[in-house]
């Protein structure tokens, strides 16, 4: 297959030659040229933010040289980064004189390449312009798992022998050191759309932004008014009257300024291998840090544009992208005036392109034919075998190119719309309405007139919440400083506040910490969209607050119950589940309010929840103040807590083997509710057994409960208590941050201490007329094993009988670890009467 396509290339470019033969003598007996510099760069986005990049820059030729290719900019803004457009006739070669200007502070400098996908040429497909560096050293390590201490046969300690690693690539196609001057050459590259782009590490150049566009093609020309003349030829048997080139593209703000402050720390290395662990330099405490490229699968676009140009609602022509040529011959050149779309996906993520209000013109063998939509011409460069297919998207993975045909729209209609259908419309997840929107202007039409679209305008705002000494914390954007304003986005503190300390951030939520001395009103000013002043910019009025009385705060004394005998958790509302603020403000525990009674400990959380634990059995109070987000305090409250008896339930968690006993466990116990069936009342009898309910229906009745089948809902097992008994399973000897802390307040609140508190089983207190389920889980459960050493238990449960108080205890028995293979018994039969609660012999 791979033969005959090159034959046919080959027949197409002879027939090619032969056609052109006369007026091409000079455009096929020389290359034609532009030049290229990649340097570093920046770019403003329209949130006014700026984020390192690095570029190309079209750059004139040198004296005497003529060329019939182009080099441009895409971008309509100028000035800064942009990708570029590099457009050359079909059938001539291509030579692009390349600068490598990536040099950087302490002497740092980066080589680059280029590399168009789909095209031979620039040394991408010769092995002998490649240029790589070695794997880092992958030496042999010791194990890091349980088993470290296992050995081999030879009795050495078992060791991580990493198979051998190929050099890296780190060009593809031809290197540009810093500093020089390359001529990159491709031999009559294929007619097409095609992706440029850096060839050397593309992971990290690439997102940068060493992107742009090449085109092949026999463009269509134009007088001086930008009138068509002549109808171009993108491939064989396919003209067009205009055309407009659009690239898709990707910023990641965070990897883009780690990989510039890389490039300009002392000691960087781009061979050098990313590592967090200490000593390397992705370890912010480690001297190397910041010397190697940071780790790019973190990649996480934030930005989108289109043409290197996010969506601006108050700049909407600079999404604006008119064809070329800009007017339509009347009649057109090919008949039809079609416009062709060049699409290119330059980023690292998917795409899906949509032309609102498109509509495409396809002729076949039954005539032409008018549908909503755009026409697939070619893809990759490569033709679309076939009568074109028309859709209203077109799915683009990373690097993917598509050429699609449209019809011009008439002069005086609107631009087209075209977006992403994958909604990559915002910008710093922020700004909506932003991201890759823009507009195609076919003969003069200018972007719409609508009432989203138009100059930004902030709107003064004013906060009475200020009260001395607390912090005002506005989170919610919807009632941020932008909330009232228009198209105004990336606000930024132009002026500071006097009496406080403010934390502007650029959605425009706020946290301001009044000084203890407040008095009176402050303000702050800030301005959106990058600029300093300007309609952009407001002033915002902070005033005092209306301060609320403690008699605005109702709190309520309230009790507890609890299922032990000397320990009681009660989650997050808690004490506040019954207090309330007259004028809505939240409320919060004030921690050091609380005062138990001699003998409990309290543990409190600030949202209500807490855990308590008593000497014994008894009715124990501690009291507390409840405060609202103004510091305003409320009188105190009262909470019972009643500590019953417990059961006396004795458990007995033993090793399924050895019988040896298992003191260190933590446990569960519900109420089993499931359908429960006594094995003495299994049989219908007019007489049953003591204990089994009676015939309901004489001799002829049934004394059998229902089955499960009709009594799905009693499978319901209420929680009624849990704990743990030991070291390990009341999870000791944890730290947060260092600290030794235990993390069971309320919805896992962390506090001081050095493990749970234990509780046994005994102190649950149950009904002797209910049947329960106790669940285990051994503190050496997560104990590793090695091969047939059994160190560790499985979790396990049993049943607890309804009387309680027999004296036997409730013995569960845990499997050792590992666990023997499993092995499975099968009966199948035949159940005619599956409701009757019995096994039937006939089946």
């Amino acid at each position: 297959m791979q033969k005959k396509y090159r034959s046919f290339v080959f027949k197409k470019a002879a027939t090619v030659a032969g056609v052109l033969l006369s007026g091409a003598v000079l455009v096929f007996g020389q290359a034609q040229q532009v030049n290229l510099t990649a340097g570093p760069a920046s770019v403003t986005l329209p949130d006014g933010n700026t984020v390192p990049m690095w570029g190309y820059n079209c750059t004139p030729l040198a004296a005497g040289v003529t060329s019939t290719a182009t080099c441009a900019a895409l971008s309509k803004s100028s000035g800064g980064w942009s990708p570029v457009l590099i457009t050359v006739p079909t059938g001539s070669d291509l030579q692009i004189n390349l600068t490598n200007s990536l040099s950087f502070s302490n002497g740092n400098k980066v080589p680059t390449s280029i590399m168009i996908v789909g095209q031979l040429g620039g040394g991408l497909g010769d092995a002998t312009q490649r240029t790589t560096t070695p794997s880092p050293t992958h030496a042999q390590q010791q194990t890091t798992w349980s088993t470290v201490g296992v050995k081999d046969s030879n009795g050495h300690p078992l060791t991580n022998n990493p198979p051998p690693q190929g050099a890296r690539v780190q060009s593809f196609s031809t290197e540009v050191p810093a500093g020089a001057t390359t001529a990159l050459t491709w031999t009559a590259p294929r007619p097409g759309t095609y992706l440029l782009e850096s060839g050397t590490h593309p992971g990290i150049q690439v997102p940068m932004g060493l992107i742009g566009m090449l085109v092949v093609t026999n463009a269509p020309t134009a007088d001086s008014t930008g009138k068509e003349t002549a109808a171009g030829t993108a491939y064989a048997k396919i003209s067009y009257d205009a055309e407009v080139p659009l690239l898709f593209s990707e910023i990641d703000p965070v990897q883009n300024n780690a990989v510039s402050t890389a490039v300009n720390t002392a000691g960087f290395s781009e061979t050098k291998v990313w590592s967090g662990q200490p000593n390397g330099c992705g370890n912010p405490s480690s001297q190397s840090y910041n010397t190697c490229y940071p780790p790019i699968v973190n990649y996480r676009p934030l930005y989108y544009l289109i043409n290197g140009q996010g969506f601006d609602k108050t700049n909407a022509s600079n999404s604006l992208f008119a064809t070329s040529p800009a007017l339509i011959a009347s009649p057109p050149a090919t008949g039809t005036g079609n416009v062709l779309v060049r699409l290119v996906n330059a980023g690292l993520k998917m795409h899906v392109p949509a032309i609102v209000g498109s509509q495409t013109t396809v002729t076949s063998s039954a005539g032409s034919n008018t549908a909503n939509g755009f026409s697939l011409i070619a893809e990759d460069g490569n033709v679309l075998p076939g009568v074109p297919r028309v859709q209203s998207e077109v799915f683009m993975s990373a690097g993917k190119t598509y050429d699609v045909m449209i019809n011009g729209t008439a002069s005086g209609d609107p631009a087209l719309p075209i977006y992403d259908r994958e909604l990559s419309l915002s910008g710093n997840s922020i700004n909506r309405d932003a991201g890759m929107l823009a507009y195609i202007g076919v003969n003069g039409a200018g972007a719409p007139s609508a009432p989203a679209i138009g100059a930004a305008k902030a709107n003064p705002d004013t906060y009475n919440s200020i009260v001395p000494g607390n912090t005002l914390t506005v989170s919610d954007p919807s009632k941020g400083v932008i909330a009232n304003d228009v198209n105004v986005y990336g606000v930024k503190v132009t002026t500071q506040p006097t009496q406080g300390t403010l934390t502007l951030n650029t959605d425009g939520t706020f946290v301001y910490a009044a000084n203890t001395s407040w008095a009176n009103s402050d303000s702050f000013v800030y301005c959106g969209n990058g600029t300093a002043s300007g309609p952009a910019c407001a002033t915002v009025t902070l005033g005092p607050a209306s301060v609320e009385s403690a008699s605005g705060i109702t709190v309520n004394n309230i009790a507890y119950t609890a299922n032990t005998a000397t320990y009681i958790a009660i989650k997050t509302p808690g004490v506040l589940s019954v207090d309330a603020d007259a004028k809505g403000f939240p409320l919060k525990v004030l921690a050091k309010s609380v005062t138990p009674q001699s003998g409990l400990t309290v543990y409190m959380d600030v949202n209500g929840g807490f855990t308590a634990t008593s000497p014994g059995p008894g009715t124990y109070t501690f009291t507390y103040q409840a405060q609202n987000s103004q510091g305003t305090t409320s009188s105190a409250a009262t909470v019972t807590l009643n500590f019953p008896a417990g059961s006396g339930l004795k458990v007995s968690v033993v090793d399924a083997a050895s019988k040896a006993p298992i003191a260190d466990y933590r446990w569960v116990i519900e109420e089993d509710r499931t359908f429960y069936v006594n094995p003495n009342c299994t049989t219908n009898t007019a007489n049953p057994p003591a204990g089994c309910p009676t015939a309901s229906k004489g001799a002829n009745g049934t004394t059998v409960p229902p089955t499960f089948g009709v009594n799905f809902h009693t499978s319901h097992m209420p929680f009624v208590a849990q704990g743990c008994t030991g070291a390990k399973s009341c999870e000791s000897g944890q730290t947060v941050l260092g600290v030794a802390s235990v993390c069971d307040v309320s919805t896992g609140v962390c506090r001081p201490g050095t493990q749970k508190t234990a509780v046994d089983p005994s102190q649950v207190v149950l009904d002797p007329n209910k049947r329960y389920y106790i669940s285990v889980l051994p503190g050496d459960a997560a104990d590793p094993f090695y091969g047939a050493n059994a160190v560790g238990h499985t979790m396990s449960g049993a049943p607890i009988a309804t009387n309680l108080n027999n004296g036997n205890p409730v013995t569960v028995l845990a499997e050792a670890t590992p666990l023997p293979t499993g092995k499975l018994s099968v009966m199948v039969f035949e159940d005619d009467f599956p409701l009757n609660g019995e096994q039937d012999s006939g089946g």
